[in-house]
């Protein structure tokens, strides 16, 4: 199971921690890599490599395109930190098969800001639609309706969890694509599963428990009003990890897994109606040679 949810963050991610769609909006100047070296890699899958933004700019190693991909279009509607898998329509077959490496470099003249975290999250997503544009011949558009979620709000007792230090270091962990580090923590009992999620916005970790697509069956939209960045224990209990279908929940109950996460943070998930906005792939082919 914590395979699953490390792929969950790894194939979901796509932004810097704490980057809401206002945040996402277009920068006042395009930007673009000075240089970008995009090479498929035939290897054998590798243990997970360091992959992100860069001090001089962006790499991947032996990965698929999602990471970037979902760092380049991030949602403009609703709550969600990032697109899931599920929201993107109209991918060719060898996206979802073929593995890349990708070192792109800034332009020297950019180095400066690009050392501002804040004004590196809009870089970055300017940087990546212009490699994809270029070297993909990537051609999107978005579509948005009305749908059913969960909507995840703080329970009647409060929040179990608190505010994030800055000045504290947890190194060790997985580093999550859009900022932060989970970490396996030490479960009570036997047979449960804990996670700690630090430096987390609760946006992020509503769309980080919506990896559990199947569990669920629509996703988690943040309506805590929550504004800072948090430290959260996620504790699976025992037998609370299988995936529940339709005949064991009803289509408006989140799986037992999801569940007893949420409450045990001192949140609660309501069905809803929301707003979910899907990336739609027009055009899209191999990347050109270098």
């Amino acid at each position: 199971m914590i395979g699953r949810i490390l792929a969950a963050a790894f194939i979901c991610a796509g932004i810097a921690l704490g980057q809401t769609p206002a945040a996402a909006s277009a920068p006042a100047k395009t930007y673009a890599f000075e240089v970008v070296s995009i090479r498929p890699n035939k290897s054998a899958p590798q243990a997970q490599q360091p992959f992100g933004p860069t001090a001089d700019g962006y790499r991947i190693t032996n990965m698929s395109l999602y990471a970037p991909l979902l760092t380049a279009y991030v949602p403009q509607t609703g709550t969600a930190a990032f697109n899931m898998e599920g929201q993107i329509k109209g991918l060719p077959n060898w996206f979802k098969t073929d593995r890349y490496d990708i070192d792109a470099r800034i332009a020297p003249e950019d180095r400066a800001e690009w050392q501002k975290p804040l004004a590196q999250k809009i870089m970055l997503q300017s940087m990546l639609q212009a490699m994809f544009a270029e070297r993909f011949k990537l051609v999107v558009h978005r579509e948005i309706k009305e749908g059913p979620v969960f909507s995840l709000v703080v329970a009647k007792g409060g929040i179990k969890f608190k505010e994030t230090d800055p000045t504290v270091a947890h190194p060790g962990g997985f580093a999550l694509p859009w900022g932060g580090v989970l970490v396996p923590a030490a479960s009570p009992g036997s047979g449960g599963m804990s996670l700690n999620m630090y430096g987390a916005t609760t946006a992020s970790l509503a769309t980080f428990l919506s990896g559990f697509g199947n569990d669920l069956g629509r996703v988690i939209q943040d309506k805590t009003g929550l504004t800072g960045t948090y430290d959260f224990l996620i504790r699976f209990p025992a037998g609370t990890l299988s995936v529940q279908n339709d005949s064991q929940a009803g289509a408006s109950e989140p799986g037992a897994a999801i569940y007893s996460a949420v409450n045990n943070l001192g949140l609660k998930l309501e069905p809803d109606k929301g707003q979910i906005e899907t990336l739609v792939i027009d055009h899209m082919e191999r990347p050109s040679e270098n």
